[in-house]
């Protein structure tokens, strides 16, 4: 006669871990992802480089980068530059 254990079962079940990439970050954290100042992201916005509500964005006082359009702008200054050549 086979024993039934319930706690063997869920033992041997994998662990799922999640991914998450955010698409807002804090400008501290996209200072350790890229190098780039929180003073360097706030001059892209006052020089009207980086839009808010595009690039970045400040909420409760505190500054946000959108990762996936700055990505974007430094690859259509990548491209520029290229073409400049």
């Amino acid at each position: 006669m086979k024993h039934h254990d319930p706690a063997a079962k869920h033992a041997a079940a994998p662990e799922v871990r999640v991914t998450i990439e955010p698409e807002w970050v804090l400008a501290s954290k996209y200072e350790e992802l890229t190098g780039t100042t929180p003073n360097a992201v706030h001059q892209r916005r006052k020089e009207g480089v980086w839009l808010d509500g595009t690039h970045c964005a400040v909420i409760a006082r505190r500054l946000y980068v959108n990762v996936k359009e700055a990505d974007k702008w430094i690859r259509s200054q990548v491209s520029q530059r290229q073409r400049a050549y």
